[in-house]
């Protein structure tokens, strides 16, 4: 009895230190399987293509003052405004010393770029033709066409309007809803209903089909939220030292020099 209370205190004890989780990778198979659906969906908007390109590009829609303007500045959310935007969040953010604003902005420029990427590839290997170019055929593809055709009239599926505007509104809505959730309802509500307001913008114009949009919004939506899970489970990485911590300084002229300020471990 006596030895086995000896060998018990002198057993070595299981370290009661909590085991660091190993942060996921920017993609995740769960996003993998959102492609996919997004792509099942797209499919099925596939064959309703032309029926709805008659719908929008019928006499009646196209008559419609109301519905011009709006696809007039649905174009223009997508691209630039959405860039701009997210520019200058960043940028004023960082100028103003807001680090909320700032990472926002930052946000929102990392989740178009990288969403932009994935829709640019898949334009240029399916080679769809746009609308305005093969009205009668909604899949007018040759694999590969999109890479080397001028004028972008080989590069409509996906849409890069939709992808842009997508990107924006999950990514700013993902890190509002972070960092002031009472106010992730309404950005969310404005900004997700501005890209649609892209998606139809771009079928109005005779850009691009339903299917079009259908997969560039997916591939926006998955890449906001990748990139800001991705920042989430990783506070304090690199991106975030050597783009979210300014250094401001006067210049001799008087101006105002912005740098940054680099810390490496």
């Amino acid at each position: 009895m006596l030895r086995a209370q000896v060998d018990s205190a002198t057993a070595p004890r299981a370290s009661s230190a909590p085991v660091a989780a190993t942060p996921p990778s920017i993609v995740t198979w769960r996003d993998v399987g959102w492609l996919a659906v997004t792509g099942g969906v797209a499919a099925l908007a596939q064959r309703a293509d032309l029926s709805v390109r008659r719908e929008v590009r019928g006499p009646a829609s196209q008559a419609n003052g109301t519905l011009g303007a709006l696809a007039d500045l649905g174009n223009g959310w997508g691209q630039p405004s959405v860039v701009i935007l997210g520019a200058a969040m960043w940028g004023g953010g960082l100028w103003a010393k807001n680090q909320t604003v700032a990472t926002v902005g930052l946000r929102a420029i990392e989740a178009i770029t990288v969403a932009s990427v994935v829709t640019k590839v898949m334009k240029g290997s399916f080679g769809r033709a746009r609308p305005r170019v093969s009205p009668t055929d909604s899949w007018d593809v040759e694999f590969g066409r999109g890479f080397w055709s001028t004028g972008g009239d080989y590069e409509s599926f996906p849409s890069g309007h939709a992808t842009a505007a997508f990107a924006f509104a999950a990514a700013v809505t993902s890190e509002v809803a972070h960092r002031a959730p009472r106010r992730a309802r309404l950005v969310g509500i404005t900004t997700y209903s501005m890209a649609l307001g892209t998606a139809y913008a771009r079928m109005y114009r005779d850009a691009h089909w339903l299917s079009d949009v259908t997969m560039g919004a997916g591939i926006g939506v998955v890449g906001g939220l990748a990139v800001t899970r991705w920042h989430a489970t990783r506070p304090g990485n690199r991106v975030d030292a050597i783009l979210l911590r300014p250094v401001l300084s006067p210049s001799p002229t008087g101006s105002t020099n912005i740098g940054v300020s680099l810390t490496w471990r």
